[in-house]
């Protein structure tokens, strides 16, 4: 089983072995003065603007369970930090994209905000997930895209605070639905304009997405 995990705050995420885990990506994200943020209207897409509070690191495992994830995230050696364990997979039956190393270009992760629908796991048009593997497809024969997944929403998810090395568990729903994550791709491209040119043009399967972009860093 794939999960993600969704850095809020606090130190990056360390990553001892454990029998049974599987660690794909573990990303640590740029500032946020270098990210933007992209909002959809019916017109097509709005004007660049700072992003809101978000993720700050995103890391994929597969684990056998959904409680061996947990295990795993709940023995990091943690000091400070909180972590958002959710459960990867598009409601609608979308494939995820298998992480794939072996990067030569500045790295990016895209993440799409999510809202009502998608909290709903409310299936999208057949038509709009039709349109997106196509350009996943293509992304992925082109190399740019490393890796994607759709989130399952926050009713699944789980949130793992530390403080003080001690930790708390608090499972969803979330309510700041605004602030929640929706799914991701982790894409390489000469440069942030690139990454903004096909996040403009990708076919979402919400009607007036919210979408930002993130530098990776080294």
């Amino acid at each position: 089983m794939r999960f993600v995990i969704l850095r809020q705050g606090g130190t990056a995420l360390a990553t001892p072995p454990a029998a049974g885990i599987t660690l794909h990506e573990n990303v640590q994200l740029g500032p946020r003065a270098a990210a933007v943020a992209i909002g959809f209207t019916a017109d097509g897409p709005g004007p660049l603007r700072p992003p809101g509070a978000g993720p700050q690191g995103l890391s994929v495992i597969e684990a056998p369970s959904r409680e061996a994830a947990l295990a795993w995230l709940r023995a990091q050696p943690v000091h400070e930090g909180e972590f958002e364990l959710r459960d990867a997979g598009c409601a609608g039956g979308l494939p995820g994209v298998d992480p794939t190393a072996g990067s030569t270009l500045p790295r990016f992760v895209v993440f799409v905000k999510a809202d009502a629908d998608t909290e709903a796991e409310t299936t999208p048009p057949a038509p709009r997930l039709e349109a997106m593997a196509r350009r996943n497809d293509e992304a992925v024969q082109s190399g740019m895209l490393l890796a994607a997944d759709g989130l399952r929403g926050t009713a699944k998810g789980t949130r793992v605070t530390f403080r003080d090395g001690r930790h708390t568990v608090m499972d969803g729903p979330f309510a700041e639905t605004k602030e929640l994550i929706a799914g991701y791709w982790l894409i390489q491209v000469p440069s942030l304009d690139d990454a903004i040119a096909w996040v403009r043009r990708y076919p979402y399967a919400q009607q007036r997405p919210a979408v930002e972009i993130h530098p990776v860093l080294p």
